[in-house]
């Protein structure tokens, strides 16, 4: 009977030195390839870029079915989980109540999202497609066809394939945190299949992959923000689009990060979310109110009745006989903004699944693939179909420009200096609550899971993700493509940590009828 009590006693000492070990490890690792990256991008800037994209080639030319085919199952399994009878599983106890409101959540849900890429690309993207819409379509560039063609796709790549990959993650986590009690750590979905595989060399290279995802993620998403604001302070104040500002802008969003960061949660991202999601409100009212309103209402409704009825076809498109001219436009938009958000939800699932405490298995889902979606959709119909209505002189430019089409557009609209300095608004704010989140992220897996992780470690983490930022922004020699790169590559180890997630959800949710 004694020697059963000091083995049980003894248990939970052994899993957190393991645990100790594995923060430690990961925190080193990717704290190495971090400081790898940002060397070579100082001393060797032609090889870095000539590796990354070359790697990035070919793993879209040889794996982009994979990176299709498994957004597109991410998206059905979810459905599934959300209209079973599993839909009914709370995050926490069966009384448990949410812990922030359905405003403040939907907000966070947003902002820690695609925020940053509606912004981004919510003018560059549809007018690009109108100006070249995919050659195998037959449609003619800059006609009725085409913006519709460029409106459809614009809504598909920022739909809920991309979406779906963050409800994956949360979803299992939440279920865990809450329902389970177990911490944070994304190597838990590992426990089904026992503590010792979680705890163990398999549990180290999941989060292993899985951080050095994160950081791909938000390397891509900080250097296109950076290059984006570079470039609207040149439109707006004249400043010079040159390397010095490109440091103030990423330094600026650092400085803030750390500061929200710090303030905890509550205080700090909550306020921020709710803050930039009146302001990105506000944005679309006033453009709403001075631009061509009925078209823009009827852009949206019909793009999204011809994103739903060609959901199947384009959420499968994969070059076959005419990849020649295929392949560069489907490597380039969807297989690009699908490991993009592959690449986002080893962080952005972590902090939804953090804040939707109280959620129903259902609402959970719903809340973070189909709402977000709705709302990006509008800003894509409205600013897109500014975009396509610009002066032909303007289109051209923002066509070749994707950083700086907005700002492009926006020249010769009504109220444009006002919109494109709320342009400007939103991109801090949506990045920052990005930069928050994959920094509480990060530092809570470099200190075992931790549910309030230092300030030391997320102050630490900021700038090792801005120096990540900057180093590949400066290495591009287009601007981001060296950028792409590095989401697309980490993408494809992450998808099958994605499918483990699935996996481990089911064999849990079936597990909890059993009992």
């Amino acid at each position: 009977m004694s020697n059963g009590n000091v083995a049980v006693a003894a248990k939970p000492a052994v899993v957190t030195i393991q645990q100790l070990n594995q923060g430690k490890m990961l925190f080193i690792s990717t704290m190495s390839f971090i400081a790898l990256v940002v060397l070579t991008g100082l001393l060797f800037p032609e090889h870095l870029y000539n590796v990354g994209i070359g790697t990035m080639n070919y793993l879209t030319e040889t794996f982009g079915w994979v990176y299709m085919a498994g957004s597109f199952a991410y998206v059905m399994v979810m459905f599934f989980f959300a209209f079973s009878k599993y839909g009914n599983i709370r995050f926490g106890d069966d009384d448990s109540k949410p812990e922030f409101s359905t405003f403040s959540w939907m907000g966070m849900l947003f902002s820690a999202g695609m925020g940053t890429v509606m912004l981004y690309w919510g003018v560059a993207e549809p007018v690009y497609h109108y100006m070249n819409p995919l050659v195998t379509t037959g449609i003619s560039p800059q006609s009725p066809e085409a913006a519709k063609f460029a409106m459809k796709q614009s809504f598909i790549h920022q739909g809920i394939q991309a979406w779906s990959a963050f409800s994956v993650v949360g979803l299992i986590l939440g279920y865990l945190m809450y329902r389970k009690k177990e911490s944070g750590l994304i190597s838990n979905i590992l426990l089904p299949w026992g503590r010792d595989k979680a705890n163990g060399n398999w549990g180290k290279a999941v989060n292993l992959i899985c951080i050095f995802g994160a950081i791909a993620g938000i390397s891509t998403s900080l250097g296109q923000t950076g290059l984006s604001l570079s470039v609207s302070f040149s439109y707006l104040l004249g400043t010079p689009d040159s390397t010095l500002t490109k440091f103030l802008v990423v330094g600026i969003i650092t400085g803030i990060t750390v500061l929200c960061t710090t303030t905890g949660l509550e205080r700090g991202i909550k306020v921020l979310s709710d803050y930039n999601a009146y302001l990105l409100m506000g944005l679309i009212l006033l453009v709403g109110v001075v631009g061509p309103t009925t078209t823009m209402l009827n852009v949206y409704f019909d793009s999204i009745g011809n994103y739903m009825n060609d959901f199947f076809r384009d959420g499968l498109m994969l070059p076959t006989f005419a990849a020649k001219e295929e392949t560069p436009w489907i490597t380039g938009w969807p297989i690009y903004y699908y490991a993009w958000a592959i690449a986002w939800a080893p962080f952005v699932g972590p902090f939804i699944a953090r804040v939707s405490k109280g959620r129903t298995v259902r609402e959970f889902i719903l809340g973070s693939m189909i709402l977000p979606c709705l709302g990006i959709f509008l800003w894509v119909a409205f600013f897109g179909t500014i975009g396509i209505q610009a002066p032909a002189e303007a289109l051209k430019a923002a066509a070749a420009s994707s950083k700086a089409a907005t700002f492009i557009v926006l020249e010769g609209f009504p109220l444009g200096s006002l919109i494109s300095w709320g342009v400007v608004l939103a991109l801090f704010t949506c990045f920052i609550t990005s930069l928050n989140s994959s920094t509480f992220t990060l530092s809570s897996m470099s200190q075992d899971g931790a549910t309030n992780p230092s300030n030391r470690m997320k102050t630490i983490w900021t700038i090792a993700q801005a120096s990540m930022a900057l180093t590949l922004m400066l290495g591009s020699k287009t601007g981001i493509e060296l950028l792409q790169s590095i989401s697309l590559i980490f993408a494809l180890p992450l998808m099958f940590v994605l499918f483990l997630c699935m996996i481990s959800t089911m064999k849990m949710f079936r597990q909890e009828f059993q009992n």
